[in-house]
């Protein structure tokens, strides 16, 4: 017998077999293309999808064999960037190609949790970007579907978790080598420039708007006025990256970028639920635009062993031209964007996806140095390192030790979501009104503190720009349904759930 005849008969007797075992339709994805490769097709990829793209096409034995883009214009791009593969506008039109084993998908938040479950509907491995969900409602349901197709490997886009170090140092605290957590902090100072006032403009021919807007309401396309010589940097506008600043598609960069910090802030706490309590502070400052999220925000998640306390800088240190960017803390690798957690014996540094630092208490000495610096990681974790874990459990065909479980992924999507509803629900006050009615919370206090120089140094004052004091929230951690005194106003559509509109609405899967 031929090689090729061996192969053949080893397919023929593998399909007889799932047959007989009463296999249904949509467990193809348990299957490896004919060559023995995985099979996998990349979802938007204008902006992350890119990396999706290549992490994918460097990985033995798998395949990139689809795209699929509600932009014609990038569609095309890809699909000649990449000869070989379909291109698709519509996702569930290439969720019918039997060929496809597994999703990797970075499209716009708010398509996320529909575009999850669709693809597991159909029988596909998931790679799926975070944050879960545009809200808690969807981002539970794709948890449910996740249980119902078991035999699926998913795997959500917090890259951080494949990161050598973070993962050594988060064993190490678990374990209690240097004493109680008292405080674990997310940082994300991040620049974010001004997009403009609001100028209506028309949908890019080359978009399928319905499609793009999904389960969200089709509202019009406002971006940054680009003639407006206040606007510091060309606004995309809603349908590409701007989508991050309007409520109705983003979450500001809590949503984008500090759901990484969250995600490890949380992991560190060693939390499996939601939090019982939060409350939030935060504005948009130093310049006027067309966008609604907060450019700087504060929150605290009251856990019962400690706080989760979150800050977020979209405004430079100072007003200067291009002046640097914050740092947290007076450590050697102090960071911008990170983690940082206050032990008992230690502070533990996250600077980057891949290492930390544990210093000293006191005299902030390096005590020990945990993995690579993200310039130096390759496959073994982090970034590229992410879709190889995720691949290589799609091969021993088990999510047990997924380096991201879906339902993390969930839980810290939750976070943020409570901390903007608390910031949704509050009202303007003074810095003095403020700073009263938090006096009881040490960390919030202390972070309000922080956050009030570092607008003073933008020439921000909250004595006249009054801050949004978000309303105080509690939440039940297992069903995640707000309660107390805010809770009919948190649970509304707006604001904790929204089933999308027809033919997009969210499936009820449990």
């Amino acid at each position: 017998m031929t090689p090729q005849q061996s192969r053949r008969s080893f397919i023929k007797k593998s399909a007889l077999t799932a047959a007989a075992a009463g296999l249904s339709a949509c467990n193809h994805a348990n299957a490896q293309g004919a060559n023995g490769d995985l099979r996998v097709a990349v979802v938007g990829f204008k902006s992350r999808g890119l990396n999706h793209i290549q992490d994918i096409k460097r990985l033995e034995g798998v395949r990139l064999v689809a795209l699929c883009d509600v932009d014609s214009e990038v569609l095309a791009k890809g699909v000649a960037a990449n000869p070989g593969v379909q291109g698709y506008e519509d996702m569930r039109k290439m969720l019918e190609n039997k060929d496809i084993d597994a999703v990797s998908i970075a499209s716009p938040n708010h398509l996320h949790s529909i575009q999850g479950i669709w693809s597991l509907q159909a029988g596909k491995h998931l790679f799926i970007e975070k944050p879960l969900s545009h809200n808690i409602y969807e981002g539970r349901q794709l948890v449910a579907a996740s249980e119902k197709y078991s035999n699926l490997i998913v795997q959500a886009g917090t890259q951080s978790r494949s990161g050598v170090g973070i993962r050594a140092a988060i064993k190490d605290v678990h374990s209690g080598v240097y004493g109680k957590v008292l405080v674990s902090r997310a940082i994300c100072y991040k620049r974010r420039k001004s997009i403009g006032p609001a100028k209506k403009n028309a949908i890019p021919s080359t978009i399928n708007y319905d499609l793009w807007c999904g389960p969200a309401p089709m509202a019009e396309s406002t971006r940054g006025n680009q003639t407006d010589p206040d606007n510091e940097t060309k606004s995309q506008g809603p349908v590409h990256y701007d989508w991050h600043w309007f409520w109705n598609w983003g979450g500001g960069d809590l949503c984008n970028q500090c759901i990484h910090e969250i995600d490890i802030a949380r992991w560190f706490l060693n939390e499996p639920d939601v939090s019982p309590e939060v409350v939030s502070i935060g504005g948009r400052f130093g310049y006027r635009d067309a966008a609604e999220t907060p450019n700087t925000f504060i929150s605290v998640h009251n856990y019962a062993k400690a706080p989760l306390i979150t800050e977020v800088y979209g405004l430079a240190s100072s007003k200067a031209k291009n002046a640097a960017m914050n740092k947290y803390g007076k450590f050697p690798k102090a960071p911008e964007i990170g983690i940082v957690v206050e032990c008992e014996h230690a502070t533990i540094v996250v600077p980057d996806y891949n290492s930390a630092i544990a210093y000293g208490k006191d005299d902030r000495k390096v005590i020990k140095s945990y993995g690579k610096s993200v310039d130096q990681v390759d496959l073994s974790g982090g970034q590229s390192g992410h879709h190889a874990n995720w691949v290589s459990h799609i091969r021993k065909g088990t999510n047990e030790g997924i380096h991201s479980p879906l339902r993390d992924c969930h839980v810290s999507t939750a976070l943020v979501h409570s901390a903007n509803i608390s910031y949704r629900l509050g009202k303007r006050q003074t810095a003095a009104e403020i700073t009263a009615a938090i006096n009881s919370s040490a960390g919030l206090s202390e972070a309000f503190v922080r956050m009030q120089d570092h607008l003073g140094k933008n020439g921000v004052n909250l004595t006249n720009s009054k801050a949004v004091l978000g309303a105080a929230l509690t939440q039940d951690t297992k069903t995640e349904l707000f309660t107390g005194a805010n809770a009919a106003r948190a649970n509304a559509d707006l604001c904790a759930r929204r089933d999308g509109r027809a033919p997009f609405r969210i499936p009820a899967v449990g």
